[in-house]
């Protein structure tokens, strides 16, 4: 895998629109997914917006050894992470009202 330098490619305006259009995620819950896969556990970020909780962004954190540790970590940065300390943002979990009938 070749990897480019910063003088070898530019990027595009594109590559860098999250940035501009950030104002949304001032107002968002922080939730956090933890997955195994070979033995590690992976722990992602995931930000969704309270006002549209179709708008939501995933990040990967790191990975981890042992699942305590992974959730410990997850919760940890979970906590430094949002903009309310007491967890007051909450989205509907049922504001799609999908019926599995």
């Amino acid at each position: 895998m070749k990897f480019f330098n910063a003088t070898d490619q530019q990027g595009t305006k594109s590559d860098l629109q999250f940035l501009e259009n950030d104002r949304w995620l001032h107002h968002t819950e922080v939730r956090y997914y933890i997955n195994e896969r070979r033995g590690r556990w992976y722990v992602f970020m995931i930000f969704i917006s309270v006002n549209n909780p179709l708008q939501f962004f995933c990040r990967f954190i790191e990975h981890y050894e042992s699942e305590r540790k992974a959730l410990n970590y997850a919760e940890m940065m979970q906590r430094s992470i949002r903009k309310d300390a007491r967890g007051v943002l909450k989205t509907n979990e049922y504001a799609f009202d999908i019926c599995y009938n």
